[in-house]
Protein backbone atom coordinates (compact mmCIF):
# COMPACT_ATOMS: atom_id res chain seq x y z
CA UNK A 1 0.00 0.00 0.00
CA UNK A 2 1.54 3.33 -0.96
CA UNK A 3 1.73 6.18 2.05
CA UNK A 4 -0.68 8.66 2.01
CA UNK A 5 0.91 11.48 0.21
CA UNK A 6 2.97 9.42 -1.87
CA UNK A 7 0.34 9.88 -4.65
CA UNK A 8 0.57 13.79 -4.07
CA UNK A 9 2.04 16.12 -6.59
CA UNK A 10 4.67 18.93 -5.21
CA UNK A 11 7.10 18.84 -3.03
CA UNK A 12 5.27 20.41 0.10
CA UNK A 13 2.12 18.10 1.15
CA UNK A 14 -0.88 18.14 2.99
CA UNK A 15 -1.53 16.34 5.87
CA UNK A 16 -3.24 13.50 5.15
CA UNK A 17 -4.44 11.04 7.88
CA UNK A 18 -3.08 7.80 7.50
CA UNK A 19 -5.42 4.32 6.84
CA UNK A 20 -2.46 1.93 6.84
CA UNK A 21 -1.98 0.41 10.34
CA UNK A 22 -1.73 -3.12 9.06
CA UNK A 23 0.74 -2.44 6.17
CA UNK A 24 4.59 -2.78 7.68
CA UNK A 25 6.07 0.64 7.72
CA UNK A 26 9.98 0.85 8.40
CA UNK A 27 10.74 3.49 11.09
CA UNK A 28 12.17 6.18 8.93
CA UNK A 29 16.18 7.61 8.24
CA UNK A 30 14.51 11.09 9.99
CA UNK A 31 12.97 9.70 12.60
CA UNK A 32 16.22 8.27 13.58
CA UNK A 33 18.19 11.65 13.04
CA UNK A 34 15.29 13.40 15.75
CA UNK A 35 16.21 10.64 18.35
CA UNK A 36 19.66 11.11 17.95
CA UNK A 37 18.63 14.82 20.16
CA UNK A 38 16.71 12.52 22.61
CA UNK A 39 20.05 10.62 23.53
CA UNK A 40 21.79 13.77 24.63
CA UNK A 41 18.71 15.41 26.68
CA UNK A 42 18.45 11.58 28.31
CA UNK A 43 22.09 11.97 29.20
CA UNK A 44 21.94 15.65 30.40
CA UNK A 45 18.64 14.72 32.47
CA UNK A 46 20.43 11.56 34.00
CA UNK A 47 23.87 13.12 35.05
CA UNK A 48 21.52 15.88 36.68
CA UNK A 49 20.21 12.98 38.46
CA UNK A 50 23.48 11.86 40.12
CA UNK A 51 24.57 12.29 43.72
CA UNK A 52 20.68 13.38 44.35
CA UNK A 53 18.40 10.11 44.20
CA UNK A 54 17.45 10.35 47.35
CA UNK A 55 16.33 14.08 47.78
CA UNK A 56 14.24 16.47 45.63
CA UNK A 57 16.19 16.71 42.81
CA UNK A 58 14.34 12.90 42.14
CA UNK A 59 11.30 14.80 41.71
CA UNK A 60 12.82 17.51 39.25
CA UNK A 61 14.42 14.72 37.17
CA UNK A 62 10.85 12.85 36.92
CA UNK A 63 8.97 16.31 36.13
CA UNK A 64 11.91 17.09 33.36
CA UNK A 65 11.79 13.67 32.13
CA UNK A 66 8.07 13.32 31.68
CA UNK A 67 7.94 16.78 30.15
CA UNK A 68 10.98 15.38 27.26
CA UNK A 69 9.28 12.48 27.28
CA UNK A 70 5.84 14.31 25.83
CA UNK A 71 7.49 16.32 23.68
CA UNK A 72 8.83 13.21 21.88
CA UNK A 73 5.86 11.30 22.28
CA UNK A 74 4.04 14.71 20.33
CA UNK A 75 6.35 14.47 17.40
CA UNK A 76 6.03 10.43 17.35
CA UNK A 77 2.46 10.58 17.39
CA UNK A 78 2.02 13.24 14.83
CA UNK A 79 4.17 11.27 12.26
CA UNK A 80 2.38 8.27 12.93
CA UNK A 81 -0.99 9.73 11.57
CA UNK A 82 -0.02 12.12 9.30
CA UNK A 83 3.61 10.69 7.97
CA UNK A 84 4.64 12.04 4.73
CA UNK A 85 7.58 12.29 2.19
CA UNK A 86 7.20 15.97 1.63
CA UNK A 87 9.54 18.85 2.79
CA UNK A 88 7.05 20.39 5.37
CA UNK A 89 8.21 16.84 6.96
CA UNK A 90 11.59 17.55 7.22
CA UNK A 91 11.06 21.51 8.18
CA UNK A 92 8.92 20.17 10.81
CA UNK A 93 11.84 17.27 11.75
CA UNK A 94 14.61 19.89 12.12
CA UNK A 95 12.73 22.53 14.18
CA UNK A 96 12.25 20.08 15.99
CA UNK A 97 15.71 19.28 16.81
CA UNK A 98 15.93 22.35 17.38
CA UNK A 99 14.01 22.93 20.43
CA UNK A 100 14.91 19.66 21.91
CA UNK A 101 18.53 20.77 21.31
CA UNK A 102 17.52 24.09 23.87
CA UNK A 103 16.38 21.38 26.22
CA UNK A 104 19.23 19.51 25.90
CA UNK A 105 21.74 22.51 26.51
CA UNK A 106 19.40 23.88 29.56
CA UNK A 107 18.46 20.80 30.99
CA UNK A 108 20.81 20.29 33.42
CA UNK A 109 19.09 22.27 36.40
CA UNK A 110 16.36 22.70 34.25
CA UNK A 111 13.92 23.61 36.73
CA UNK A 112 16.23 25.85 38.25
CA UNK A 113 18.82 28.73 37.32
CA UNK A 114 18.24 27.27 33.84
CA UNK A 115 14.84 27.42 34.28
CA UNK A 116 14.18 30.67 31.35
CA UNK A 117 16.05 28.44 28.55
CA UNK A 118 14.62 24.90 29.57
CA UNK A 119 11.04 26.29 29.66
CA UNK A 120 11.50 28.41 27.26
CA UNK A 121 12.58 25.47 24.48
CA UNK A 122 9.81 23.41 25.76
CA UNK A 123 7.77 25.90 25.05
CA UNK A 124 8.88 26.23 21.73
CA UNK A 125 8.44 22.40 20.66
CA UNK A 126 5.19 22.92 22.17
CA UNK A 127 4.38 25.61 19.89
CA UNK A 128 5.60 23.62 16.83
CA UNK A 129 3.40 20.55 17.82
CA UNK A 130 0.41 22.82 17.77
CA UNK A 131 1.20 24.29 14.55
CA UNK A 132 1.61 21.02 13.47
CA UNK A 133 -1.94 19.65 15.06
CA UNK A 134 -4.11 22.96 13.73
CA UNK A 135 -2.79 22.45 10.37
CA UNK A 136 -3.87 18.71 10.43
CA UNK A 137 -7.14 19.62 11.15
CA UNK A 138 -7.11 22.46 8.56
CA UNK A 139 -6.44 19.59 6.35
CA UNK A 140 -7.97 16.23 7.25
CA UNK A 141 -11.95 17.45 8.58
CA UNK A 142 -11.91 13.28 10.09
CA UNK A 143 -9.02 15.08 12.66
CA UNK A 144 -10.20 18.22 13.44
CA UNK A 145 -12.01 17.85 16.52
CA UNK A 146 -8.83 15.83 18.16
CA UNK A 147 -6.94 18.19 16.64
CA UNK A 148 -8.62 20.89 18.81
CA UNK A 149 -8.44 18.95 21.55
CA UNK A 150 -4.73 18.56 21.48
CA UNK A 151 -4.21 22.50 20.94
CA UNK A 152 -6.60 23.06 23.66
CA UNK A 153 -4.67 20.68 25.76
CA UNK A 154 -1.20 21.66 25.20
CA UNK A 155 -2.59 25.83 25.13
CA UNK A 156 -3.58 25.57 28.83
CA UNK A 157 -0.24 23.71 29.54
CA UNK A 158 1.61 26.55 27.71
CA UNK A 159 -0.48 29.40 29.35
CA UNK A 160 0.80 27.59 33.09
CA UNK A 161 4.21 27.59 32.13
CA UNK A 162 4.13 30.69 30.77
CA UNK A 163 2.59 32.27 34.49
CA UNK A 164 5.47 29.95 36.19
CA UNK A 165 8.30 32.35 34.26
CA UNK A 166 6.86 35.14 36.95
CA UNK A 167 6.70 33.61 40.46
CA UNK A 168 8.96 32.34 42.54
CA UNK A 169 11.44 29.29 42.33
CA UNK A 170 8.36 27.26 44.85
CA UNK A 171 5.72 27.98 42.86
CA UNK A 172 7.34 27.43 39.60
CA UNK A 173 7.83 23.63 40.53
CA UNK A 174 4.35 23.51 41.74
CA UNK A 175 3.08 25.05 38.15
CA UNK A 176 5.27 23.07 36.28
CA UNK A 177 4.00 19.88 37.35
CA UNK A 178 0.65 20.55 37.04
CA UNK A 179 1.75 22.22 33.56
CA UNK A 180 3.05 18.58 32.72
CA UNK A 181 -0.06 16.83 34.12
CA UNK A 182 -2.39 18.97 31.74
CA UNK A 183 -0.06 18.14 28.56
CA UNK A 184 -0.31 14.15 29.51
CA UNK A 185 -3.90 14.36 29.96
CA UNK A 186 -4.44 15.66 26.64
CA UNK A 187 -4.69 12.77 24.79
CA UNK A 188 -6.93 11.19 27.10
CA UNK A 189 -9.71 14.06 26.79
CA UNK A 190 -9.14 13.55 23.09
CA UNK A 191 -10.09 10.21 23.59
CA UNK A 192 -13.89 10.20 22.07
CA UNK A 193 -12.79 12.37 18.95
CA UNK A 194 -10.34 9.30 17.91
CA UNK A 195 -12.76 6.77 18.23
CA UNK A 196 -13.20 5.70 14.32
CA UNK A 197 -9.94 7.06 13.47
CA UNK A 198 -7.75 4.73 11.32
CA UNK A 199 -5.91 2.56 13.84
CA UNK A 200 -2.66 3.14 15.05
CA UNK A 201 0.51 1.27 13.23
CA UNK A 202 0.95 -2.18 14.22
CA UNK A 203 4.65 -2.32 14.10
CA UNK A 204 6.03 0.91 13.61
CA UNK A 205 4.62 2.75 16.79
CA UNK A 206 5.78 -0.33 18.74
CA UNK A 207 9.13 -0.35 17.02
CA UNK A 208 9.73 3.72 18.10
CA UNK A 209 8.67 3.10 21.39
CA UNK A 210 11.45 0.26 21.47
CA UNK A 211 14.02 2.05 19.57
CA UNK A 212 13.39 5.35 22.61
CA UNK A 213 13.92 2.33 24.87
CA UNK A 214 16.92 1.38 23.93
CA UNK A 215 18.63 4.72 24.36
CA UNK A 216 17.70 4.85 27.99
CA UNK A 217 19.24 1.08 28.05
CA UNK A 218 22.05 2.62 26.80
CA UNK A 219 21.90 5.14 28.82
CA UNK A 220 22.36 2.33 31.59
CA UNK A 221 25.39 0.87 30.08
CA UNK A 222 27.10 4.40 29.50
CA UNK A 223 25.95 5.09 33.34
CA UNK A 224 28.02 1.66 34.59
CA UNK A 225 31.01 2.02 31.96
CA UNK A 226 31.38 6.01 33.32
CA UNK A 227 31.23 4.23 37.12
CA UNK A 228 34.37 2.42 36.57
CA UNK A 229 35.93 5.43 34.61
CA UNK A 230 35.92 7.50 36.75
CA UNK A 231 36.72 4.96 39.89
CA UNK A 232 39.35 3.98 37.85
CA UNK A 233 41.07 7.69 37.41
CA UNK A 234 40.72 8.25 41.16
CA UNK A 235 42.28 5.75 42.15
CA UNK A 236 43.42 2.45 40.58
CA UNK A 237 40.14 0.41 39.36
CA UNK A 238 39.78 -2.83 41.74
CA UNK A 239 38.55 -6.04 41.14
CA UNK A 240 35.59 -5.88 43.03
CA UNK A 241 34.68 -2.82 41.19
CA UNK A 242 35.10 -4.59 37.98
CA UNK A 243 33.17 -6.96 39.31
CA UNK A 244 30.10 -5.12 40.40
CA UNK A 245 30.89 -3.26 37.06
CA UNK A 246 29.82 -6.95 35.25
CA UNK A 247 26.63 -7.18 37.39
CA UNK A 248 25.52 -4.05 36.72
CA UNK A 249 25.95 -4.80 33.03
CA UNK A 250 24.53 -7.87 33.49
CA UNK A 251 21.36 -5.92 34.69
CA UNK A 252 21.32 -3.52 31.91
CA UNK A 253 21.28 -6.58 29.58
CA UNK A 254 18.81 -8.35 31.59
CA UNK A 255 16.02 -5.16 31.41
CA UNK A 256 16.78 -5.33 27.40
CA UNK A 257 16.39 -9.28 27.63
CA UNK A 258 12.62 -8.87 30.11
CA UNK A 259 11.37 -5.77 27.82
CA UNK A 260 12.11 -6.79 24.42
CA UNK A 261 10.90 -10.20 24.70
CA UNK A 262 7.66 -9.43 26.66
CA UNK A 263 6.83 -6.01 25.43
CA UNK A 264 8.45 -4.84 22.50
CA UNK A 265 7.34 -7.90 19.90
CA UNK A 266 3.96 -7.25 20.40
CA UNK A 267 1.49 -4.59 19.41
CA UNK A 268 -0.98 -3.43 21.52
CA UNK A 269 -5.10 -4.39 21.61
CA UNK A 270 -6.89 -1.76 18.50
CA UNK A 271 -8.26 0.29 21.27
CA UNK A 272 -6.94 3.44 21.37
CA UNK A 273 -7.18 3.93 25.47
CA UNK A 274 -5.16 0.78 26.14
CA UNK A 275 -3.06 2.32 23.55
CA UNK A 276 -2.96 5.46 25.62
CA UNK A 277 -2.42 3.37 29.38
CA UNK A 278 0.72 1.50 27.19
CA UNK A 279 2.22 5.09 26.43
CA UNK A 280 1.67 6.15 30.14
CA UNK A 281 3.38 2.93 31.42
CA UNK A 282 6.52 3.49 29.52
CA UNK A 283 7.29 6.52 30.99
CA UNK A 284 7.13 4.53 34.58
CA UNK A 285 9.53 1.97 33.12
CA UNK A 286 11.73 4.85 31.31
CA UNK A 287 12.03 6.17 34.33
CA UNK A 288 12.94 3.73 36.70
CA UNK A 289 15.74 2.06 33.97
CA UNK A 290 17.16 5.96 34.01
CA UNK A 291 17.35 5.34 37.66
CA UNK A 292 18.71 1.95 37.87
CA UNK A 293 21.33 3.23 35.58
CA UNK A 294 22.53 6.30 37.55
CA UNK A 295 22.68 4.15 40.94
CA UNK A 296 24.57 1.05 39.24
CA UNK A 297 26.95 4.30 39.06
CA UNK A 298 27.14 5.62 41.98
CA UNK A 299 27.16 2.32 43.70
CA UNK A 300 30.68 1.68 41.62
CA UNK A 301 31.58 4.90 43.13
CA UNK A 302 30.90 4.49 46.78
CA UNK A 303 31.89 1.18 47.94
CA UNK A 304 30.21 1.93 51.26
CA UNK A 305 26.95 -0.03 52.36
CA UNK A 306 23.70 1.40 51.52
CA UNK A 307 25.41 3.06 48.78
CA UNK A 308 23.22 1.52 46.00
CA UNK A 309 19.73 1.62 47.70
CA UNK A 310 17.92 2.77 44.89
CA UNK A 311 18.73 0.06 42.37
CA UNK A 312 16.60 -2.91 43.74
CA UNK A 313 13.31 -0.03 43.95
CA UNK A 314 13.86 0.90 40.50
CA UNK A 315 14.62 -2.23 39.32
CA UNK A 316 10.75 -3.67 40.88
CA UNK A 317 9.30 -0.23 39.30
CA UNK A 318 10.75 -1.28 35.86
CA UNK A 319 9.27 -4.72 36.22
CA UNK A 320 6.17 -3.80 37.49
CA UNK A 321 5.50 -1.48 34.45
CA UNK A 322 6.84 -4.02 32.23
CA UNK A 323 4.11 -6.45 33.82
CA UNK A 324 1.19 -3.93 33.35
CA UNK A 325 2.26 -3.05 29.92
CA UNK A 326 2.22 -6.67 29.08
CA UNK A 327 -1.42 -6.88 30.01
CA UNK A 328 -2.16 -4.21 27.23
CA UNK A 329 -0.97 -6.54 24.53
CA UNK A 330 -3.10 -8.32 21.76
CA UNK A 331 -2.61 -11.83 22.04
CA UNK A 332 -2.38 -14.20 18.82
CA UNK A 333 -3.84 -17.41 19.22
CA UNK A 334 -0.35 -19.08 19.15
CA UNK A 335 1.38 -17.21 21.85
CA UNK A 336 3.24 -18.62 23.88
CA UNK A 337 3.91 -17.05 27.13
CA UNK A 338 1.11 -17.05 29.77
CA UNK A 339 -1.89 -14.76 30.04
CA UNK A 340 -1.82 -14.37 33.84
CA UNK A 341 1.48 -16.07 34.61
CA UNK A 342 4.12 -13.77 32.83
CA UNK A 343 2.58 -10.40 34.18
CA UNK A 344 2.14 -11.70 37.53
CA UNK A 345 5.83 -13.39 37.99
CA UNK A 346 7.63 -9.83 37.02
CA UNK A 347 4.68 -7.79 39.22
CA UNK A 348 5.53 -10.53 41.68
CA UNK A 349 9.53 -10.41 42.03
CA UNK A 350 9.10 -6.42 41.21
CA UNK A 351 7.04 -6.01 44.02
CA UNK A 352 9.15 -8.44 46.58
CA UNK A 353 12.45 -5.91 45.58
CA UNK A 354 10.63 -2.90 46.31
CA UNK A 355 9.87 -4.46 50.07
CA UNK A 356 13.33 -5.84 49.89
CA UNK A 357 14.56 -2.29 49.50
CA UNK A 358 12.46 -1.29 52.49
CA UNK A 359 14.41 -2.45 54.83
CA UNK A 360 16.36 -0.65 56.99
CA UNK A 361 19.32 -3.02 57.01
CA UNK A 362 22.07 -1.99 54.58
CA UNK A 363 23.56 -3.95 51.56
CA UNK A 364 26.90 -4.28 49.98
CA UNK A 365 26.51 -3.11 46.34
CA UNK A 366 27.35 -6.59 45.55
CA UNK A 367 24.82 -7.99 47.15
CA UNK A 368 22.81 -5.46 45.67
CA UNK A 369 23.69 -6.44 42.09
CA UNK A 370 23.57 -9.75 42.59
CA UNK A 371 20.02 -9.91 43.76
CA UNK A 372 19.02 -7.41 41.00
CA UNK A 373 20.41 -9.95 38.38
CA UNK A 374 18.79 -13.00 39.76
CA UNK A 375 15.66 -10.75 39.85
CA UNK A 376 15.97 -10.15 36.03
CA UNK A 377 16.67 -13.94 35.49
CA UNK A 378 13.46 -15.40 36.39
CA UNK A 379 11.81 -13.62 34.16
CA UNK A 380 14.14 -14.29 31.41
CA UNK A 381 14.72 -17.83 31.87
CA UNK A 382 10.58 -18.45 31.96
CA UNK A 383 10.79 -16.36 28.81
CA UNK A 384 13.06 -18.52 26.97
CA UNK A 385 11.90 -21.94 28.30
CA UNK A 386 8.19 -20.91 26.56
CA UNK A 387 9.73 -19.85 23.39
CA UNK A 388 11.78 -21.91 22.53
CA UNK A 389 9.68 -24.79 23.04
CA UNK A 390 7.33 -22.91 21.35
CA UNK A 391 8.08 -23.31 17.21
CA UNK A 392 6.08 -20.23 16.61
CA UNK A 393 7.83 -17.96 18.32
CA UNK A 394 7.24 -14.17 17.84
Amino acid sequence: MQAPGSNQRGAWQRAVLRDDADAHRPVGWVELFIDLVFVVIISVLAHGLEDSAHSEPLLRFVLQFVAVFWVWNGFTYYTERFESHGLENRLFTFLGILTVAGLAVWGEDGLGHNYLGFAASFLLARGLNMVMWLRAGRHEPRFRRAAAGFTAGYGASFALIGVSLAVDEAWRLALWGFAVLVDIAAPAVTARFQFGLPGISRDKFPERFGLLTLIVLGEVVASVIQGVATANEATDVSVPTIADAILGLAIGFGLWWVYFDFVARRPTKPDFVIALVWVYLHIAMLIGMVIVGVSISEALLSREEGASGTILPAIGITLVAIALLELTLDRAADEPTGARLSPLLKAGIGVALMLLASVATPYSATTVLSVGVAALAIPAAYGARVYYRHPARG
